[in-house]
């Protein structure tokens, strides 16, 4: 539905986007993900038509919209795209009603009044926003203008919706709900959306799938959350996801296992070929780690990947402890908090940590993967 052909943008001096290719398939909510400054709302804007690209092309629905086939130029308005775009700061007409703001794409298509005033009204109800058709922008809540600004993109009956940041001006006590309430619009207009956020648990809730962005102008990874968050491919993705990430080498199999030395700890992991002899990137979810306050490990112990490690740090969260602990390099575990209560461990304490192999990641490491 979408494809986004090796792209280029700059602004004087600075790439913002560098050769950066994309599909995102028909009826498919596709959410970008990434830190501010990585570009995202800039590859909306090209999309759209408010900013053309250096070089590269674009399609929408198999037809070139911006970019060069020869010596052929193409840049189609807007207009002229049928994208829907609602941007991450409500831009709604204040000296408009609602019902006329939604209205104003309608009339600027030069349809017949009747249909105006029926997908207005339309709009309206699919929204919920009926009953505040008469009102202005200042009169409105954070959520019902960011709804009056989803049924105005949406009353034109676009083929592609862009949705930046759409949650951002809600009141947080409200966002989530807001969300939930947004996912179920989408999923009943069954068109294609792509979806800006830089927050993770956001991206998890609204998406089909996720394209991280990185600050480096490209995207670094794209599957579905869990396969991101499971098998991050990138120290960036890895860190962004909020999981542990550690550099090792791949030194032989043991009983069917990778072999793993990392800061001369030696760990377990299910092998994957072509690993062996080489630096290698391993990555662990906080999750994944079980914590016991017995300070010695046992020769008998048949557990893999046990090793003894020092508690650096202690940050209580609602329910759980994120803890830092030293087993030759920085490990991050999140332990329920009743777990933590009673085991009675604290700052300095030595603790044994464990994992499973099967829940290390382990991928090369590629020069290009630091950046």
């Amino acid at each position: 539905m979408i494809q986004i052909d090796h792209i280029t943008k700059t602004f004087g001096k600075k790439t913002i986007l560098k050769n950066l290719s994309l599909e995102v398939e028909n009826k498919e909510i596709l959410c970008l993900l990434g830190p501010n400054g990585s570009g995202k709302s800039t590859l909306l804007n090209l999309i759209s038509g408010l900013l053309q690209q250096d070089s590269g092309n674009i399609y929408i629905d198999d037809t070139l919209v911006s970019g060069q086939i020869g010596t052929k130029k193409v840049n189609l308005n807007p207009s002229d795209r049928k994208v829907g775009y609602v941007f991450q700061t409500v831009t709604l007409f204040p000296h408009m009603r609602v019902e006329d703001n939604v209205a104003y794409g309608l009339k600027a298509m030069h349809l017949p009044k009747n249909e105006v005033k029926t997908r207005t009204t339309q709009m309206l109800d699919f929204t919920g926003l009926s009953e505040y058709a008469k009102l202005y922008p200042g009169q409105l809540s954070g959520g019902q203008k960011q709804r009056a600004a989803l049924a105005r993109s949406l009353a034109t009956e676009p083929k592609v919706l862009l949705l930046d940041e759409p949650v951002s001006a809600i009141d947080p006590q409200l966002k989530e709900s807001f969300r939930l309430e947004l996912k179920n619009y989408l999923q009943q207009l069954q068109i294609t959306v792509i979806y800006v956020t830089h927050n993770l648990s956001e991206a998890f809730v609204m998406s089909d799938k996720i394209a991280v962005m990185s600050t480096n102008g490209h995207i670094e990874q794209i599957g579905s959350g869990n396969e991101i968050f499971d098998r991050p491919r990138s120290p960036f993705v890895a860190k962004f996801m909020g999981v542990n990430t550690f550099s090792g080498k791949a030194i032989g199999i043991h009983e069917g296992l990778l072999e793993i030395e990392a800061s001369g700890v030696y760990l377990l992991a299910d092998a994957s070929s072509g690993l062996m002899g080489k630096n290698v990137v391993i990555t662990l979810k906080t999750e994944d780690i079980a914590l016991s306050k017995n300070e010695t490990i046992s020769i008998e112990e048949n557990t893999y990947n046990v090793v003894l490690g020092t508690i650096t740090e202690m940050i209580q969260m609602r329910s759980t402890v994120q803890m830092s602990i030293d087993v030759g390099f920085p490990l991050k575990a999140r332990v329920l908090l009743s777990a933590i209560k009673d085991s009675k461990v604290s700052i300095g304490d030595k603790v044994k940590v464990s994992f499973t192999p099967e829940a290390l990641n382990v991928f090369a490491k590629d020069d290009q993967t630091e950046k």
